[in-house]
């Protein structure tokens, strides 16, 4: 969480990431002072590590999508029926 106090902050938007449009930095508070074209540098090269893989949605995922819907909808009918059975 952050509180109001003023923060250094590093916005990348061009990233050339296909999923991500861009990326919001905050510089530690003890970081040392640096010129820009330092920390946009040192702002790229963190980015260049990081490797995104979104989960791949498989048949073992879909089966326990279903069997959540169907479970949900059973406590909802359980619920329903206790209501109109008093």
């Amino acid at each position: 969480m952050l509180k109001g106090v003023s923060q250094k902050v590093i916005e990348v938007v061009r990233t050339d990431n296909k999923y991500f449009e861009k990326a919001i930095l905050f510089l530690r508070p003890n970081a040392p002072e640096e010129d820009k074209n330092k920390l946009k540098s040192h702002a790229w090269d963190y980015l260049g590590q990081i490797e995104y893989h979104p989960p791949a949605r498989g048949k073992g995922r879909f089966w326990f999508d279903v069997m959540r819907l169907s479970l949900a909808a059973l406590a909802g009918a359980a619920v329903t029926a206790v209501f109109f059975l008093l």
